[in-house]
């Protein structure tokens, strides 16, 4: 590499492409960095007014924390009566409202009785819990929980 073609002048204590590296004894003896003094007149060493500096303080901004709850999905066990539940809308454990009405079950119960000669007796399944579906709702806020099917 000639001089010509380089761009920055050589330093005085570059060694050439072929030496070798320096040793640990030279390391140590090379000059270690200066501190720079600050600016400024030097501080007074006057014990009638203390000098108070001021810390500096970066701040960081600090990522967001997110808090991650998982929802697990409640069971309720509904049954033809009221059942202590949980509601999954305002998360209150009581008993459930329970509400009656007419399902396929129970229609097809009235037209049995129907069949057989008993005209007069085809409104029992209507009137009989056991023959319609439980429809269940919370007693707190209204929220259908579900039904149960006899």
């Amino acid at each position: 590499m000639s001089s010509k073609n380089n761009v920055y002048p050589p330093l005085d204590n570059q060694r050439q492409m072929g030496d070798a590296p320096p040793q640990y004894g030279d390391i140590a003896s090379a000059t270690a960095p200066t501190m720079i003094p600050m600016e400024g007149p030097p501080p007074t060493q006057n014990t009638n007014h203390p000098i108070h500096l001021q810390p500096s303080v970066i701040v960081g901004q600090q990522p967001p924390v997110y808090i991650v709850q998982n929802e697990v999905p409640v069971v309720n066990h509904l049954g033809s009566v009221p059942t202590m539940v949980t509601c999954p809308s305002c998360h209150a454990r009581q008993v459930s409202n329970v509400k009656y009405d007419a399902s396929t079950k129970t229609h097809l119960f009235a037209l049995g009785i129907c069949l057989v000669g008993g005209c007069c007796c085809a409104c029992i399944p209507y009137c009989v819990d056991s023959c319609q579906s439980a429809q269940h709702s919370c007693s707190s806020c209204g929220a259908y929980l579900g039904s149960y099917q006899n």
